[in-house]
């Protein structure tokens, strides 16, 4: 659209539907978006917290709006402005585009009460707008894997059928419709069961490196019905690492959008008797790490980073193309990828996030350099003439000798019969070498960070001694917020079906103490929000604090905790209403303490009768930040 310009007259139906009135709910939409959009490394604009509807058509214009207003990042050539989205430049056409992203156009909105009384509508209305606007956008095999579960997973429990499933993606019209049985196979019997683990794992991996790529029929084919002729395992980890490495195929294996990295030969070699150990082995080791994963605090999305690097890694070793990867290596053996799986593991526990361009690019990261004309004096320049002849040296970049490929130099600079090169020892002084432009043919370029000693600051601070300390630290709260919870835990409140909470009791003024429980963790302080339930403890000096996480409750399933503190809704701000139709907060936000904690909670301002509603006071700072992020 950006090539042949932006135009009103082209946007289909747009249909979205209201946030859920519940505030659990509706921050749990709006976390989902924004935690996918923390992934995107600033590609996406995260939501601001004040929006009111959810799209189910035109979702990837309007995210696209959105990245272009906040000045998001692009790895597109043609529309980036040094790296970044920019309005004003992409308003030089003269298109509807600023119409479109400060002006809006008409949708058609479903009110939230509709999604609560029929949960699956939203996914049918997609399938259906994905068809009407089959001719722009069609479902790509990972895309319709997902469709075809997610459908299942919504069918009533006594009716549950993987083909009627098949048979609703259908009506989307997807363009593997030929071979959707194929699809369909390999969800049944290689994804999990019926919550789909593995598929959902994929799924996350490919939103991070690969989700538009296709598999194409005949790599879907064998992946649902290769038989390994194994009586023990149909290594469905196997299968999930051919999945993802074919998905995350750099450009160059990418012909008419579809993966040409893995072929009917590569299955074909895993097949061979001579295969057989070391495909067990991969089995065992992938399975031990998605273990792994499980027993993290880690999200989805984070366990896919490292679970889906190791994937395409054991897969290309398997196949013996390693070579033909994101990263452009072969790794000698198992334990190699294994240790730099558990070392990545190891830092996204640490650090909640990790570089994901660095290590394993997506497909579509890669630009190509903008070829320039030769100015005419440069043709009798012998350092231009050089680094023409040599066309894998450029001036700041890093490079060893085939001879001595351990000592790293910097390309410092290049004259006119020498180049200087620099090497920073460990220890020791900088060493300069002057190398004649014919001997810059031994050079190789080196495509990993540069060899140094680690910062003294950094050993320091990951003393065992020093990192135990603040998770001693956390054990310590996550006990005391137990006791103190299990002393107040007589709350005497209700809540109806409509998620309003209720005093079930005669409560005098402060009798009435609210405490939050769940899961304490280590959060950095820039992650903290309004929703964040932040702890205090005395001394603490640890750059990331203690957060309560919240817990989560289903009574329809009876399944979860239910904890009253996440319950409490804020009152309406009374101003400018009369006092018979505003609501009246009854509770407000206070501390208490337990031993060296000191915990947020809610307390009863008024006295209470039973049916009192529990409405805690209106944060005016809240509204003013709100207003704010509107300007």
């Amino acid at each position: 659209m950006a090539q042949i310009g932006f135009s009103m007259a082209k946007i289909g139906e747009s249909i979205c539907f209201e946030l859920p009135s519940a505030m659990a709910n509706k921050d749990q939409v709006i976390e989902t978006n924004r935690s996918l959009a923390q992934l995107s490394q600033n590609q996406l604009c995260e939501p601001l917290g004040c929006e009111r509807f959810a799209s189910v058509s035109s979702s990837h214009l309007v995210t696209f709006l959105r990245a272009v207003q906040a000045g998001c990042k692009t790895t597109e050539p043609e529309i980036s402005t040094g790296g970044y989205l920019s309005l004003d430049s992409m308003c030089q056409k003269k298109d509807d585009l600023k119409e479109m992203a400060i002006t809006g156009w008409e949708w058609q909105v479903i009110d939230s009460q509709v999604e609560s009384a029929c949960p699956e509508l939203p996914q049918f209305l997609a399938q259906a707008l994905n068809s009407d606007h089959a001719a722009k956008t069609t479902a790509n095999e990972l895309e319709t894997a997902c469709n075809i579960a997610s459908i299942y997973e919504l069918q009533a429990t006594t009716s549950k059928d993987l083909k009627k499933a098949q048979e609703a993606a259908m009506a989307s019209r997807p363009a593997c419709a030929n071979y959707i049985a194929a699809i369909t196979a390999f969800v049944k019997q290689f994804t999990g069961g019926d919550a789909f683990p593995l598929l959902k794992l994929l799924q996350s991996i490919g939103k991070q490196y690969g989700g538009s790529t296709v598999w194409g029929q005949e790599f879907t084919e064998l992946l649902a019905y290769t038989d390994f002729k194994c009586p023990t395992t149909t290594y469905p980890w196997i299968r999930l690492a051919m999945a993802a490495c074919h998905m995350c195929a750099p450009k160059q294996y990418i012909r008419d959008g579809i993966s040409r990295l893995l072929t009917s030969a590569d299955f074909s070699k895993l097949k061979q008797k001579g295969m057989a150990v070391q495909l067990a082995a991969a089995e065992k080791l992938l399975n031990e790490a998605w273990a792994l994963c499980g027993q993290s605090s880690l999200t989805l999305d984070q366990q896919a980073q490292p679970m889906g690097r190791y994937l395409t890694r054991l897969a290309l070793f398997l196949v013996g193309k390693g070579s033909k990867g994101p990263e452009g290596k072969n790794y000698k053996q198992f334990e190699d990828i294994t240790d730099l799986f558990t070392q990545e593991l190891m830092n996204m526990k640490a650090h909640g996030s990790m570089d994901l361009a660095e290590q394993l690019p997506s497909s579509s990261a890669s630009v190509d350099k903008a070829v320039q004309p030769t100015a005419l004096e440069a043709n009798s320049d012998p350092a231009l003439i050089a680094l023409a002849h040599f066309k894998n040296l450029e001036v700041g970049k890093h490079y060893t000798f085939a001879t001595d490929p351990l000592k790293v130099y910097k390309f410092e600079s290049i004259g006119a019969t020498t180049a200087v090169l620099l090497h920073k020892p460990f220890f020791g002084a900088l060493e300069k070498l002057e190398v004649e432009h014919k001997d810059l043919k031994g050079l190789r370029a080196w495509e990993k960070s540069v060899p140094s000693l680690q910062p003294a600051a950094t050993l320091t601070a990951l003393q065992p001694s020093v990192c135990l300390m603040a998770e001693f630290g956390r054990a310590k709260a996550q006990h005391w917020l137990y006791q103190k919870y299990h002393e107040l835990s007589d709350f005497n409140v209700v809540v109806s079906t409509t998620s309003q909470l209720f005093a079930n009791s005669k409560f005098n003024k402060n009798d009435l103490v609210l405490l939050p429980l769940g899961q304490v963790v280590l959060q950095k302080k820039e992650k903290i929000n309004k929703s964040s339930v932040v702890l205090q403890m005395a001394g603490w000096k640890f750059e990331e604090v203690l957060v309560v996480t919240h817990t989560k409750c289903n009574f329809e399933k009876k399944s979860g905790h239910w904890c009253p503190f996440y319950w409490c809704k804020e009152a309406k701000d009374d101003k400018d209403k009369d006092d018979a139709t505003c609501e009246k907060a009854t509770l407000t936000r206070a501390t208490v303490k337990h031993h060296e904690l000191t915990i947020p909670c809610l307390k009863n301002k008024v006295a209470l009768q039973i049916g009192s509603p529990l409405l805690v006071e209106f944060q005016e700072e809240s509204k003013k930040k709100k207003k704010k992020s509107r300007d």
